[in-house]
């Protein structure tokens, strides 16, 4: 992954929730993808996972699957995600599930391609960290798209 300063800067002002109106999404910004407080699972993903930026991620893979409880959370690559099973998922996670796709920006095709998925209908809410993303089918929430850092 290749890290670009400029979109960096652009994702400053949402980073730890500032800018952000609906209730649920700074709900989830700040309680989930900012938290610091020690969760019990967290000696163990810091023993599987050596690297500092690995062990970030499972924790907050650890963090959304408390927060979307007890429905699903599928993780997967961007190329995987076709239009068939795409319609698939949201039957698969629940109605309060969520999917976390990684590779979004591994090449200019699979950023098209990320647009597009945002872009369907059965997408809700989306929170871009970069490299992945956590896609919401909860179509009750308003369709919106978050940008935020995490490193």
């Amino acid at each position: 992954m290749k890290f670009n300063i400029i979109e960096f800067l652009k994702r400053v002002g949402k980073a730890k929730g500032f800018g952000i109106q609906s209730p649920w999404a700074f709900r989830f910004v700040t309680e989930v993808v900012a938290e610091r407080w020690r969760y019990y699972a967290y000696e163990d993903i810091e023993k599987q996972f050596p690297k500092r930026y690995e062990q970030k991620y499972q924790k907050l893979l650890f963090r959304i699957r408390n927060f979307v409880y007890p429905d699903k959370l599928l993780v997967m690559p961007l190329d995987s995600i076709t239009a068939e099973n795409l319609q698939d998922l949201p039957r698969q996670v629940g109605k309060k599930g969520a999917i976390v796709v990684e590779g979004l920006r591994e090449s200019k095709e699979s950023l098209s391609k990320w647009e597009k998925l945002k872009a369907r209908e059965e997408i809700g809410v989306t929170f871009d960290m970069y490299s992945f993303a956590v896609c919401f089918f909860d179509r009750n929430i308003y369709k919106q798209h978050y940008k935020l850092n995490f490193l």
